[in-house]
C-alpha cells in the first residue's frame, strides 16, 4: 500500500463489512456467516456456554462438541489463562481435557519464542523422507476428487475454520501422499484460518511431517470414517487412497525412503531503518491483543493498529472481516492501513508499549521505535526448561501438576 488511510470502522456489523469490501478491493474470497463475528462479547458468550461433558464425549469428532474458542484466543480476545481459570473453577477435574487442549497453545507459543523464526524451518531432521512439490492447483481450488479433501478445503477457504483432526489428516495427506513441501502447504493454510497463528500452525505441520516429532503422522480410511460419521465416505466413488491398514500405509509411504537433511527456510523481513528522532510514546495495538479488557488499553496514551502490507496483506476477506469485528470493540484506538513505520513516524512516535510477542517479523517492523514489550498474562507460572519444549509430553508432565496437581489422569 503506498498511501496510508485512517479507518472509521462502523458501528452497525452490516454496513462495517461493505466498508471492510470497499477498504481492500485487493482481499479474495467471500465473506464469513452469521456464525462467525470477531470480539471479546462474542467470546466470553462462547466461553460461557461450553458444555464440558459433551466436549470430553465427542471432541474429537467432526460434528462434535467443539468451543471454537481458537480464533479468539489467537486474538487475544481471551487469555489462555482466563478460559483455563474458568472452566476449571465451574467443572473441576472435568475440565483436565479440555485444558490439554489448551497446553497445547501455550505448549507452541513457547516453542515460537524459543526458535523465533527457526519454526519456519526444519527443526530436527525428518524420520521419513519428505518430498519438496509445489502446492498444486487442484489443492487451492479444491478438486482433489477426494470427497473429504475437498471439504476441508471448503471449510477452510469459505469458513477459515477447519476442525483439529481434519487439519491433521489435510496435512498429513498433502505432505505424505503428494509429497508437498510443508513450508508451502503451512503457509497458504495459515493466511485462510481465522485462528492462523504462525506457531500453532507451523509447528503443527511439522509435528505431521515428523520434523518435531518422533514419527510422521499418517491415517487410514477407518480413522478418517469413524470420526466423520462417514459424511465423506458414504457416496464416495473414487478409488480412495486411505483404504489400507496403517501397517500397509506405512510400507508404502515410507519403507523405501531415506530422510533428508532438515531444510532452512528464509522468512520475509523488513528493511532496517534509522531509529525515530521523535520522542512521542505511544502503544501499538498488535494483532493477538484485540481485547478492551487489555491492560495496556487502560493507559491514557495514543493506541495506535495498522493493518500492514506486511504482516496482513495475504489476508483474504474473512480473516480482515473478523479482524474487523474485534478493532470495533476497542475504545480510543486508532485503526489505519498503511505502512506501520510510516505512519508511527507520522504521528510523531519516537517508542512504542506493546504486548510481547513470538513473531520476529512484528518485532524487526518495530525496532526503530525503542519498543518497551510488556509480557504477556501467563497461561501457567510453571518453569518449563528447554528440555521439556522438545515435545509436549514433557511439558504436560509439569504444568498438568500445578494446574490439577497429582489427581490429573496419566
Amino acid at each position: 500500500m503506498a498511501n496510508s488511510y485512517k479507518l472509521a470502522i462502523p458501528s452497525d456489523r452490516a454496513e462495517r463489512l461493505q466498508y471492510i469490501r470497499r477498504m481492500f478491493p485487493q482481499a479474495v474470497g467471500s465473506f464469513l456467516g452469521d456464525a462467525w463475528c470477531g470480539g471479546r462479547h462474542e467470546a466470553l458468550r462462547r466461553l460461557n456456554t461450553i458444555d464440558i461433558e459433551a466436549y470430553g464425549r465427542n471432541h474429537s469428532f467432526l460434528n462434535g462438541s467443539v468451543t471454537k474458542l481458537s480464533p479468539y484466543l489467537r486474538h487475544g480476545c481471551l487469555t489462555l489463562k482466563e478460559v483455563s481459570d474458568n472452566v476449571r473453577y465451574r467443572f473441576g477435574a472435568q475440565a483436565e481435557k479440555f485444558v490439554e487442549e489448551l497446553a497445547w497453545r501455550d505448549y507452541w507459543r513457547r516453542v515460537w519464542y524459543e526458535l523465533g523464526n527457526g519454526i519456519f524451518s526444519d527443526i530436527e531432521d525428518p524420520k521419513v523422507a519428505l518430498g519438496d512439490k509445489l502446492l498444486p492447483d487442484f489443492i487451492r481450488q479444491g478438486i482433489t476428487g477426494l470427497p473429504c479433501m475437498d471439504g476441508f478445503i471448503r471449510d477452510l477457504t469459505l469458513e477459515g475454520y477447519v476442525h483439529n483432526h481434519a487439519r491433521k489428516w489435510f496435512a498429513a495427506y498433502l505432505v505424505h501422499w503428494l509429497k508437498v513441501d510443508w513450508r508451502e502447504a503451512a503457509d497458504w493454510f495459515e493466511n485462510h484460518l481465522l485462528d492462523g497463528d504462525k506457531g500453532s500452525n507451523h509447528l503443527s505441520w511439522q509435528w505431521v511431517a515428523s520434523l518435531n516429532s518422533s514419527k510422521p503422522y499418517y491415517f487410514n480410511k477407518d480413522s478418517l470414517a469413524r470420526h466423520t460419521g462417514e459424511k465423506y465416505c458414504t457416496n464416495c466413488k473414487v478409488n480412495c487412497p486411505f483404504d489400507a491398514s496403517h501397517e500397509a500405509l506405512n510400507e508404502k509411504l515410507f519403507a523405501d525412503t531415506v530422510p533428508a537433511k532438515a531444510k532452512v527456510h528464509r522468512v520475509a523481513m523488513p528493511e532496517k531503518t534509522p531509529i525515530s528522532a521523535h520522542q512521542a510514546v505511544a502503544i501499538f495495538v498488535h494483532d493477538e491483543m484485540l481485547s478492551p479488557a487489555h491492560p495496556l488499553l487502560r493507559r491514557p496514551m495514543p493506541k495506535i493498529f495498522v493493518i500492514d502490507d506486511f504482516l496482513h496483506g495475504k489476508w483474504p476477506l474473512k480473516r480482515l472481516q473478523f479482524l474487523a469485528d474485534c478493532l470495533n470493540e476497542l475504545q480510543d484506538v486508532e485503526i489505519w492501513i498503511g505502512d506501520t513505520r510510516a505512519i508511527l513516524k507520522e504521528r510523531g512516535v519516537g517508542q512504542i508499549v506493546t504486548q510481547d510477542t513470538p513473531n520476529k517479523q512484528v518485532k524487526a517492523l518495530l525496532e526503530p521505535f525503542n519498543p518497551i514489550y510488556q509480557p504477556e498474562i501467563k497461561f501457567t507460572e510453571a518453569e518449563i526448561s528447554e528440555q521439556r519444549l522438545k515435545r509436549f509430553t514433557r511439558y504436560w508432565d509439569k504444568v498438568s501438576v500445578e494446574l490439577f496437581g497429582d489427581s490429573v489422569s496419566s
